[in-house]
């Protein structure tokens, strides 16, 4: 028989209380004010033979650069710590709290002196004192969830929100289909959309021994980025989601998880283009800010009610199906795809572009912010060229769990639908939680065969670190690990 399974939850703040980087866009931006919170929210799952704990941040990418330190310091003997596994919900919103590392590393390792000064308020909190405070708020929600698991039961459910869509149209450009991420589709030569969308909604509910809720673990394939364009700190659509889901369901702790979404946005840009022609051409080109007209803030509201309704649909099938002795079955190991190449013709052109970019500053000078901006295509090819002469492949941690007869598994892209559709179709568990921006890694966006043809950011080297090969390798290897839980 299988055994009994406890639930651990945890939530806490990790709202800076000072002006901090926010991470997201290319250009730098320092938080001007609270929108609203961000959280931390963490789920264990343990049975006395297998465990899982996931970590859930309102942040734009898994914080990577404090994960050993976090883990090293929770003082928990009883936890497994290799199967420790954080996600995020990909707001553009919210900081890394570490150092500006896109300016710091990445434009400063090719332009040095050439990048600007960045202007910061006297009270800014970076470095190791950003790190400081957050990697003591997770060390203290890990341990918080851990000691407070008790016996209780789970279910799934899966429903449908309207909450992604493609936000790559195509256009016909000399004869030839191209892609233009946020391109304008009110535009003559506008063809379509390059990929497809998922609306699916799949959710795991908790519940104590007493069959009271206590907790729901909500996947959906769309990043958080309604707000993405400003400076501000926001949770984006998931501050209202969780107010929604809530105000119908009782004070529960939510757990979101970004499904696959790299060809995904919150908004409608069949709908927004008509009115945004000149922002989506500013928003495309990452060099500041632009304010669109759309009303945000109802955006996220309305995101927010249609994934509480699916939540709440869910629920009232949930209820009737507890578990409390579910098959649990977890694994975690490290995988490896192709790395994606770029040929030396490439990068030779991308260095005499770069050379000529320098060449036009005389000794003290410095670039703007845009002309920096400009450079980060042709930074990619060099530092691509010189990461492909030690290796061909691209390695990772993979968190892979059953929960009857569900089962979740994780990956550090930006995951285009298409692979993750191909994942749902073929496994043989009656439904999967493919999670993308997750295993404690950065793999960028994994694009499609199509996107790459198509071009544009997105699915160009200088945002990925797996092509359209490795794509299908991380499908295969995925589906193998997924299965072997239900042989």
């Amino acid at each position: 028989m299988n055994k009994q399974i406890n639930i651990g939850w945890a939530q806490t703040d990790i709202t800076p209380d000072r002006p901090v980087y926010v991470i997201g866009q290319l250009y730098s931006r320092i938080s001007s004010y609270i929108h609203d919170p961000l959280t931390a929210t963490c789920l264990v799952l343990e049975n006395g033979e297998d465990q899982m704990t996931m970590v859930s941040c309102d942040m734009g990418s898994v914080p990577t650069m404090h994960i050993e330190k976090i883990l090293a310091r929770v003082n928990v003997p009883e936890l497994d710590k290799s199967r420790v596994v954080f996600n995020v919900i990909h707001t553009h919103n919210s900081s890394m709290f570490s150092q500006n590392t896109t300016y710091e590393v990445y434009f400063k390792s090719v332009l040095g002196d050439l990048c600007p000064i960045m202007e910061e308020p006297a009270n800014i909190l970076k470095d190791d004192e950003a790190a400081e405070f957050f990697i003591e708020r997770i060390v203290a929600l890990i341990e918080d969830a851990w000691e407070g698991r008790s016996l209780g039961g789970i279910s799934t459910a899966s429903d449908y929100a309207v909450v992604a869509h493609n936000r790559r149209p195509q256009f016909l450009v000399n004869g030839k289909r191209e892609s233009k991420m946020y391109g304008t589709c009110s535009e003559p030569n506008f063809l379509g959309y390059e990929g497809g969308v998922d609306h699916s909604a799949d959710m795991l509910y908790t519940w104590d021994q007493d069959g009271n809720l206590t907790g729901a673990a909500v996947c959906i394939p769309c990043p958080s980025q309604v707000y993405e364009l400003h400076d501000f700190i926001s949770a984006d659509y998931w501050h209202e989601t969780r107010n929604a889901i809530r105000e119908d369901l009782g004070n529960i702790f939510i757990l979101p998880l970004c499904g696959a979404a790299g060809d995904q946005n919150p908004l409608d840009l069949t709908r927004i283009s008509k009115d945004n022609e000149k922002e989506l051409k500013v928003w495309n080109a990452q060099e500041t800010a632009v304010f669109r007209n759309i009303d945000m803030l109802q955006e996220c509201r309305d995101i927010a009610e249609r994934i509480a309704e699916a939540v709440s649909r869910g629920y009232r099938k949930a209820k009737n199906r507890i578990e409390t002795r579910p098959v649990f079955k977890a694994t975690s190991f490290r995988m490896d795809v192709a790395l994606r190449t770029v040929s030396k013709e490439d990068t030779e052109a991308a260095q005499a572009r770069i050379d000529a970019v320098k060449a036009k500053y005389a000794p003290g000078e410095r670039m703007s912010e845009p002309e920096m901006i400009r450079c980060f295509e042709d930074i990619g090819y060099l530092n691509r060229w010189k990461l492909q002469q030690t290796t061909d492949r691209f390695e990772f941690p993979i968190f892979v769990f059953r929960l009857g007869a569900a089962v979740f598994a994780t990956n550090p892209f930006e995951l285009y639908v298409d692979y993750s559709i191909r994942m749902k179709a073929r496994c043989k568990a009656r439904q999967a939680f493919i999670i993308q921006l997750s295993s404690n890694a950065k793999g960028g966006y994994l694009p499609t065969q199509i996107a790459v043809d198509g071009g544009s950011y997105g699915s160009k080297p200088v945002s990925t670190m797996v092509g359209p090969a490795g794509g299908d390798e991380l499908v295969e290897k995925t589906l193998a690990a997924m299965d072997a839980l239900f042989a």
